[in-house]
């Protein structure tokens, strides 16, 4: 998949840069920054990055191929197309504890700290998708951040060693774009399912979590169609929370 790139020296958020361009303008994208004023997570949240450290970039991306009711499946492929390139950086035996997993619904984690957010802003017509603007932040050469609760991490805190921020992005660009493609077969749906599941962060394991201000303990058994948070409590009762509904502890 060809892209055209363009770095920004300073911009408000690139997802907002790219998301000022007319739709079908926005496919074919990718759009990167040194420093972000306005940069943003999940919801209302900030993300912190020092300027010139880090990767923060967008993606436009064609998904007129998916139906609308099928849209969490491209917050299933984007992270995984990221931890094609991640894993072959031997993260895991770098640091004890340090294994890359998502964490519901597309947070990368080193073990317990954040090292990869990400944020979709897709546009719908109808049943169908449009173009879906996917913004990354990646952690890369960062050494201090504040203390945020999700303990952030960076690759150069686990690697113990500087990494060159463009030959990065465009391979974990080009790892997106082949997961994204297999979004257009069955079988390839079914194969971003299949790993989506076996890299879910604390999938088939009891973990405490907070929901309508209460500490709760749930089991997670799985992903819904639509992208909804599958688990038990410790009595068997089945219950499913989207976005916002449940929040890890």
């Amino acid at each position: 998949m060809d892209m055209i790139y363009t770095y920004l020296d300073l911009t408000d958020s690139t997802n907002a840069f790219l998301l000022r361009l007319p739709e079908q303008e926005r496919a074919g994208n990718v759009v990167w920054a040194g420093e972000q004023t306005a940069g943003k997570g999940m919801a209302s949240n900030g993300w912190e990055s020092a300027p010139n450290q880090n990767l923060t970039f967008s993606i436009g991306l064609d998904l007129s191929f998916m139906k609308a009711a099928d849209q969490f499946l491209l917050s299933q492929a984007v992270p995984l197309g990221l931890l094609d390139v991640l894993d072959t950086m031997g993260l895991d035996t770098a640091e004890p504890n340090a294994s890359l997993s998502v964490k519901w619904p597309n947070d990368l984690y080193a073990g317990s700290r954040k090292l990869c957010g990400i944020l979709i802003n897709s546009t719908l017509h109808g049943q169908d998708m449009g173009v879906s603007v996917v913004g990354i932040g990646l952690n890369v050469n960062q050494l201090r951040f504040h203390d945020w609760p999700t303990h952030p991490v960076s690759l150069r805190m686990l690697l113990g060693r500087e990494l060159p921020l463009e030959p990065l992005l465009r391979q974990l660009v080009a790892a997106v774009g082949h997961r994204v493609q297999l979004l257009k077969s069955p079988e390839g749906i079914s194969t971003i399912k299949t790993d989506y599941l076996n890299r879910l962060y604390r999938y088939r394991t009891w973990g405490d979590y907070e929901v309508e201000g209460r500490r709760v303990k749930r089991f997670i058994t799985g992903i819904d169609r639509f992208g909804r948070l599958e688990t038990l409590d410790e009595s068997g009762t089945k219950y499913v929370y989207d976005i916002k509904e449940i929040a890890f502890k």
